[in-house]
């Protein structure tokens, strides 16, 4: 089992506040990294998002859920075309705290 494999196992058994805790930490940590390197930027990727951003304050488009995020990605990563995740909306979650 690799390195990667076993720490996913580990995290995944930790409490769901620890997850996030640990979530947020690496997140930023990237956030950090890529502030502090000159790293190439997807033009076109901004530039859409850009747009998807025009549309839906706009009203004329609809946000998606997590799951329909999810199943457009799977779609267009098989048809090999590019998915925008700005439009990305979280599912409605319990507040279990």
């Amino acid at each position: 089992m690799s390195n990667v494999t076993r720490l996913e196992k580990e995290i995944l058994a930790l409490p769901p506040e620890e997850q996030e805790h640990l979530t947020l930490t690496t997140w930023e940590s990237l956030e950090t990294h890529s502030e502090s390197t000159d790293t190439l930027q997807d033009q076109e990727g901004i530039t859409l998002a850009l747009q998807r951003d025009i549309e839906l304050e706009s009203s004329s488009i609809q946000p998606r859920t997590h799951s329909e995020f999810l199943r457009h990605t799977n779609t267009d990563a098989a048809e090999h075309r590019v998915s925008s995740a700005h439009d990305f909306r979280p599912e409605p979650r319990e507040n279990t705290l």
